[in-house]
């Protein structure tokens, strides 16, 4: 974990002075400890397994933020009007986890915003009917489910 803060931290910052390294070490390393306070020992164990599929899963994330992106700009250079659309239904999903992971990558999805989750039960503002069909039985729900799967 903190080999990923540090690298994220140069990424982000691009300070390469010896003050931003020392910085930098210091934070990561104060933010690994933090974090691992509230991380069950079970948890720290790697799973590969695991590891796959959450980057199949941002990998899927990617895709589908490109896609919606694509069809958002069509849909607002077109001639039709926007119809907006409130759409409520239950995931199915078992854990908070997953249900969140599900609305955050709703909403990161352009054309769609989770606008409550409760439980399983979403709401969802689609900018438009094309983007709130079939969002009841989304691939984000089923990825998630594999993932719930591995534990």
């Amino acid at each position: 974990m903190f080999l990923v803060l540090l690298l994220l931290y140069f990424v982000f910052s691009g300070d390469f002075s010896v003050k931003g390294i020392v910085i930098g070490v210091l934070v990561c390393a104060l933010l690994t400890v933090f974090c691992r306070r509230f991380v069950s020992p079970s948890e720290r164990k790697p799973n590969p397994r695991k590891l796959w599929k959450k980057l199949l899963y941002f990998l899927f994330l990617l895709k589908e933020i490109c896609v919606s992106n694509i069809a958002v700009i069509k849909k607002i250079y077109s001639k039709d009007p926007l119809r907006p659309q409130l759409v409520r239904f239950h995931s199915g999903l078992e854990t908070e986890g997953g249900n969140v992971l599900v609305a955050n990558s709703i909403t990161l999805t352009p054309g769609t915003f989770t606008c409550e989750l409760e439980g399983d039960a979403f709401v969802v503002h689609a900018l438009d009917q094309d983007f709130a069909d079939g969002i009841e039985q989304c691939s984000f729900i089923e990825k998630v489910k594999e993932l719930e799967v591995l534990g």
